[in-house]
């Protein structure tokens, strides 16, 4: 080192002579960094003119220009001099670059680095300075350096920001998709439940409870619904076979795994009177081992269904006297949620009691409206939040809208739908939300939940090819209107063989880097539990564990 001189940077000895150090403090850009490459000459004044501008002063905004000019073939004893002379003449943008890359050779692999001094350097004339930096090119064919560009173009950094000027990827639908791979729970466990339960907890926009629902598989990813956000009422709409049903159970899967049972309670109506016997399947039935799922209603017996109407309006009715001239969200921000708060009903006459979560619903004991197995004895540990959020999930509003001539719903579908249109007038501001099912047109779209439903799902009808998709094929619609296509995530089907393997390792070729991810055909089990079973017997698990752990010790 000479005395009274700044010693290099420590990284000067890696850099060749014509590098200069981008170094923000110094006025450098931080990137991201754009390069605009010009090949010959652009044409024009004017055009020359703007591309040397950017040449010069672009590399302060993160713009580099790259300029190719072509000239006589040149040998390794050329003049350096001449040859770039007569490429400034070919393309006159070439002497506004701040280095040259001079190539020659028989196949022009020969590769020579150096910097250009500028316009105002002390020089006899501008030029490249220095004998640079020596190289081989190791040469591709035209159509590799193609193919290598496409594979790459559609990749992204990883861990871009908000504000990456890059949107992302779509990728095709695929065929069919499962509602726990879109979920991020592969292998469900009570700790993983817990972990999203925790997160919900700590978030303070969820208040009250979360509830957020995951539909399935779109072209960037999982699409779902937040019902505080978009909501807070949806309605989906498709014709027969189009996966409406089953949409409402991952609906119901997915909000269960996004939040747990005392923060949050859901209520099933099957509108269709023949469920369970054998020509409509099990509808919702099978989402009622889920621990938020605290009653189940089938619109067969009229009896049970004026109880339901009249548990549902005390229930809003309740809400209400709590809530006074507040909403939802503002009570929950000025008030403690805490033990302090008793309920106003008797544990033996709440089908929806405390301790699933689920609100308080006022109704004699019957066999429709009941408290689910083992919910009575988590009263007695649990301390429930006061006031949860509340979904009623719908199946076939049709039926309820315009029953059947002979249904025996018949009688009391009336009172149940003006129940749930208390809900979507009055649910939003109560914490209350309506997700509901129903075939297109008809009367049910002049109904009151059909027209507050801010958030509409179009089914498509299904496909009888085997390139067909699968049903549960459809777009949702929020409040700005645009649509996001979408394929349903399943819930009942049985448990893939691969789910109780180890990850799989493959070889990836760089050509088909930029190739959207495909996905193995899924093989199920022939005999195995479904995918609900299994998310429904880690929930339980988790909401044990979870009422153990906040019950006093000795209790």
């Amino acid at each position: 080192a000479v005395p009274g001189q700044t010693p290099p940077p420590r990284d000067a000895a890696r850099r060749p002579s014509w590098a200069v150090a981008d170094d923000p403090a110094d006025g450098g850009f931080p990137g991201p960094y754009t390069v605009v490459v010009v090949d010959g000459d652009p044409g024009g004044a004017d055009l020359r003119q703007a591309v040397a501008r950017l040449a010069a002063a672009g590399p302060r905004a993160g713009i580099h220009v790259v300029c190719l000019a072509e000239t006589s073939a040149a040998s390794p004893s050329s003049p350096v001099t001449d040859t770039y002379e007569a490429a400034c003449a070919a393309a006159p943008t070439f002497r506004a670059c701040g280095a040259v890359a001079l190539l020659s050779g028989d196949v022009a692999t020969a590769l020579r680095l150096l910097r250009v001094a500028p316009a105002g350097a002390r020089t006899e004339r501008p030029g490249p300075v220095g004998p640079g930096t020596v190289g081989a090119v190791d040469a591709v064919s035209a159509a590799w350096a193609e193919r290598f560009a496409r594979a790459l173009a559609p990749l992204r950094p990883d861990g871009a920001g908000a504000g990456d000027r890059h949107p992302r990827v779509s990728a095709p639908l695929p065929p069919s998709a499962r509602l726990l791979d879109e979920l991020g729970l592969a292998r469900a466990t009570p700790a993983s439940l817990m972990a999203r339960w925790a997160d919900a907890a700590d978030d303070a926009t969820a208040l009250g409870g979360r509830v957020r629902a995951v539909l399935g598989a779109g072209p960037r990813g999982p699409v779902g619904v937040d019902l505080v956000a978009d909501g807070p009422h949806v309605l989906i709409e498709g014709p027969g076979g189009s996966g409406r049903t089953e949409l409402l159970r991952a609906f119901v899967a997915s909000l269960a795994a996004a939040e747990r049972p005392e923060r949050l309670g859901v209520i099933l109506l099957d509108g269709r009177d023949t469920v369970g016997k054998g020509s409509a399947g099990d509808g919702l039935r099978v989402c009622t081992d889920v621990p938020h799922v605290s009653a189940h209603l089938t619109a067969n017996d009229p009896v049970h269904m004026r109880e339901f109407a009249q548990s549902l309006s005390a229930e809003l009715k309740r809400r209400a006297e709590l809530l006074g001239r507040s909403d939802f969200a503002e009570w929950h921000t000025h008030r403690a949620v805490s033990g302090r708060i008793v309920p106003q009903r008797t544990p033996g006459a709440s089908p929806a009691g405390t301790g699933a979560g689920a609100a308080d619903l006022d109704t004699p004991p019957s066999s429709t409206l009941r408290l689910r197995p083992g919910a009575a004895a988590r009263q007695r540990t649990e301390t429930p939040s006061p006031l949860p959020r509340l979904v009623v999930v719908v199946d076939d509003l049709d039926a309820l809208v315009s029953p059947a001539l002979g249904s025996p719903g018949r009688p009391a579908a009336g009172s149940v739908m003006r129940a749930l249109e208390a809900v979507a007038r009055e649910g939003e501001r109560l914490g209350v939300h309506l997700v509901a099912a129903a075939g297109p047109g008809g009367r049910t779209a002049e109904s009151e939940p059909a027209r507050r439903a801010t958030v509409r799902i179009t089914l498509e009808a299904p496909g009888s090819g085997p390139d067909e998709p699968a049903p549960g094929r459809g777009r949702l619609h929020g409040a700005d209107g645009r649509p996001t296509p979408f394929q349903g995530g399943r819930v009942t089907g049985r448990i893939p063989r691969t789910a109780t393997l180890r990850p799989t390792v493959v070889p990836l070729d760089w050509r088909r880097m930029g190739d959207p991810p495909t996905r193995r055909p899924v093989r199920e089990l022939g005999n195995g539990p479904t995918d609900l079973a299994l998310l429904a017997s880690a929930l339980e698990r988790a909401a044990g564990r979870h009422t153990a752990r906040s019950s006093p010790s000795g209790v």
